[in-house]
């Protein structure tokens, strides 16, 4: 029984010594990465790996191109010392633009491109939330200032990121309005492009206050909100001349 005590013990001493060690870890990157310049917060704490953790650092929105490679070069740096996935460094630049940190440098590249371009006013590269939801998918998602900038969206987004070096394979990529009312959702290089199309025809007829156009495996889909039953039989009878789209029409 002696013998028992003692190894109960010394597992729990050993367990909580794991913890702290942890808990140190995470407190010590924290401390370091906030005093980086134009660093603005930073949230560090212990991951699901042994001596793992995540961060998750505000940047302030003013920051130059170059030197947001350079914050990140530092980020990688100490990740790879440290023996932290990159994956598990995420940024939040300006309240608009997210991404995690990765090898290549191909997340912050692309995210440089976007702030660049005119028609996005905010974007996520495989950022990871501090607090994301059960249903939350990574990949890539723009956002645009008005609905009239998704027809460009999609083919923008994937050029930033494929011409910096990233591969589009398995990749979910959405695009949507600041208000997150009008979306489009693609898989990798393919789009929704006969739900768009049945959006346009149904749009000659109909004002939709919301719609989602999307594909995935079980094919495309449009999905509308609309303000009388009137619209929504007009929508619902535009719809039946495009069999290939699953329809949906809410009020």
């Amino acid at each position: 029984m002696k013998f028992v005590r003692l190894a109960v013990v010394l597992l729990a001493v050993i367990t909580l010594s794991a913890c702290s060690s942890s808990d140190e870890h995470a407190d010590e990157f924290g401390a370091w990465a906030g005093t980086l310049e134009y660093v603005a917060s930073v949230d560090a704490s212990p991951g699901p790996d042994s001596g793992g953790m995540t961060a998750h650092l505000v940047v302030d929105g003013a920051i130059p191109n170059a030197d947001l490679v350079s914050l990140v070069d530092s980020l990688r740096g100490r990740a790879a010392d440290e023996s932290i996935a990159p994956a598990a460094i995420n940024l939040i630049v300006g309240n608009a633009w997210g991404f995690s940190t990765d090898d290549a440098g191909v997340n912050v590249s692309t995210i440089n491109q976007l702030r660049d371009d005119p028609l996005f006013v905010g974007a996520t590269i495989w950022y990871q939330p501090l607090d994301a939801a059960p249903t939350y998918v990574g990949g890539l998602h723009g956002t645009v200032g008005s609905q009239a900038g998704l027809r460009d969206a999609p083919a923008a987004l994937t050029a930033a990121y494929t011409s910096n070096g990233g591969d589009l394979d398995g990749v979910l990529v959405s695009v949507s309005t600041a208000d997150g009312e009008f979306s489009i959702t693609g898989d990798g290089e393919t789009q929704p492009d006969t739900a768009i199309k049945l959006w346009q025809a149904i749009s000659g007829r109909v004002l939709p206050t919301a719609v989602a156009a999307a594909v995935d495996k079980g094919g495309e889909s449009l999905t509308l909100t609309v303000g009388s039953a009137e619209e929504k039989a007009a929508a619902e009878a535009i719809g039946a001349q495009f069999p290939d789209v699953t329809l949906t029409v809410t009020l």
